[in-house]
């Protein structure tokens, strides 16, 4: 495992763009979220919406830090697609084969790729969590809610297994990224046209709602009670099985599909 590793980073470590788009991740995530403090303070009638915790103290913070920083994963998914349309562009998953490993080993490689990108993002946004629910409220709590952090871990694995799987099949850089973006607006669109409730089952939207708005519950309580109409959405327990299936598939996909194609 160690070499494989340490084959993807000698690949890595030299690309600008992966190295620049991972800063901005880092610097986007924080000012988001003060962004949405300021939001809040400058419109104190969406302060009814916090319910009791304020935005940067435990636990509150964990369910804002992870919806923040879910908007970027899509931003993150492109290095993904960059770094594996990169192999087929520069020929280095043949490259591999012809020095003595695997195909076997060439994919299982992206896969720890992937996985360690995923629990790199997700290390980072919790820190992010725990340094500003420190800072306003002390550590005292801090571990409570943390599971939202797991919750995100899944989805950031979500998004970029997805992410590995449109590069494989499209391979082109360019195009990958542009069609990796537009079916998540695509995806939603279709959703609206469909039968209530199916919508929630659509594997982006699934991992989705693994973060979802921290007080969406509290604005669909609202409104149930303002319009006497119950309304479905799928428990935790069914988003937790279905991300997990989602991540298999799109794995299991991506596995089937280099292992048939020459690389």
């Amino acid at each position: 495992m160690k070499q494989l590793l340490a084959i993807e980073y000698a690949k890595l470590k030299k690309l600008t763009s992966i190295k620049i788009i991972f800063l901005a991740y880092m610097i986007i995530i924080p000012l988001m979220m003060y962004g949405m403090e300021a939001f809040f303070n400058l419109n104190p009638a969406f302060k009814q919406l916090l319910i009791s915790d304020p935005l940067f103290e435990f636990p509150q913070i964990w369910k804002y830090t992870v919806y923040s920083a879910s908007f970027f994963n899509v931003l993150m998914g492109v290095t993904i697609v960059i770094v594996t349309c990169n192999e087929f562009q520069f020929k280095t998953f043949r490259q591999n084969v012809i020095e003595g490993m695997s195909k076997t080993q060439v994919i299982s490689s992206k896969f720890l790729l992937v996985l360690l990108m995923s629990v790199m993002v997700t290390v980072y946004t919790f820190l992010v969590g725990f340094i500003l629910g420190g800072l306003y409220s002390g550590f005292g709590n801090a571990y409570e809610g943390i599971h939202q952090i797991f919750f995100y871990l899944l989805q950031t694995v979500g998004y970029f297994s997805f992410a590995f799987l449109f590069a494989i099949i499209v391979r082109k850089s360019a195009l990958s990224i542009v069609l990796f973006i537009i079916y998540f607006p695509i995806e939603t669109i279709v959703g609206i046209f469909l039968p209530k409730g199916l919508y929630q089952f659509f594997p982006l939207k699934v991992l989705a709602d693994l973060t979802p708005m921290p007080f969406f519950e509290h604005m669909i309580a609202m409104e149930e009670k303002r319009t006497n109409i119950d309304y479905w959405f799928m428990p935790t327990e069914w988003k937790l099985v279905l991300s997990f299936g989602y991540v298999l598939l799109f794995f299991g996909l991506s596995y089937f599909i280099l292992k048939k194609r020459d690389l």
